[in-house]
């Protein structure tokens, strides 16, 4: 995989149509928010749209910085290995395989109004990144994913949709063990 077999506006369609659907189990309110299903997820509802919602303002920042060509965290040469151009293809990460980083794992209790902030922001954020496509598309350099190794910025585009999906599995999981 490299960074031209990634569909920037199909991406783009994939996250918006995930953010939607976090946007809308938000919405339900704490009846939904605060269901958990600990044989499928150690964490409610509400966390993993708050973790979805810090990871994907990261992803969203890796983005950035590869366009404009500045941040600490880029390396001028890169190449994907086998393993995440699996993952990034096959859009199927592996469940219970990666600890969430600190910095992205959710508190015990997430509060209802920043949970609505970080939900909104990410959404902005997409919408802004939009207009980059193809700035995007050319970005040449790259940041290491903890896991997956160097990403462009397509890469991390892709991560940031395929990431989302993942834990909106889960938390459809979540949902139906819950609700029985």
């Amino acid at each position: 995989m490299q960074p031209t077999d990634v569909d920037i506006e199909e991406e783009f369609e994939l996250l918006s149509a995930t953010i939607g659907r976090f946007e809308a189990l938000r919405e339900e309110g704490p009846a939904t928010l605060k269901l958990r299903a600990d044989s499928v997820s150690g964490w409610s509802v509400e966390q993993h749209l708050y973790h979805i919602a810090l990871a994907t303002d990261l992803a969203f920042r890796n983005v950035r910085s590869l366009v404009a060509g500045k941040g600490r965290l880029i390396v001028e040469e890169g190449e994907i290995g086998d393993e995440a151009a699996a993952v990034l293809r096959d859009r199927a990460p592996r469940r219970g395989v990666a600890k969430a980083p600190r910095m992205v794992t959710p508190d015990a209790d997430v509060d209802p109004e920043f949970l609505a902030m970080e939900l909104t922001g990410i959404r902005g954020g997409l919408e802004t990144l939009r207009g980059s496509a193809e700035a995007i598309r050319e970005a040449p350099h790259w940041i290491p994913h903890q896991i997956l190794g160097p990403l462009s910025a397509a890469h991390w585009l892709r991560f940031a949709t395929m990431h989302a999906n993942h834990h909106l599995s889960i938390v459809d999981d979540v949902l139906a063990a819950a609700r029985g």
